[in-house]
């Protein structure tokens, strides 16, 4: 059996969506499938190591 699914709203940055969209007509899944994959590997990093995935994420792209 599908598991419930709820309704949530997200402003995304201008180039954001543009990517998402692009990523979506690459692959042939939906920008839905491609957000809610994301949003569970993020869930399941979060599990595994906790808060420390936060700096690692906000840390992508800086120089060192």
């Amino acid at each position: 059996m599908d598991e419930k699914t709820k309704r949530l709203q997200l402003y995304l940055p201008e180039s954001v969506k543009s990517d998402l969209e692009d990523m979506a007509k690459e692959t042939g899944l939906s920008q839905n499938q491609l957000a809610v994959l994301a949003l569970q590997s993020l869930l399941a990093n979060y599990k595994l190591n906790g808060t420390n995935i936060f700096a690692k994420l906000l840390d992508v792209g800086k120089e060192k």
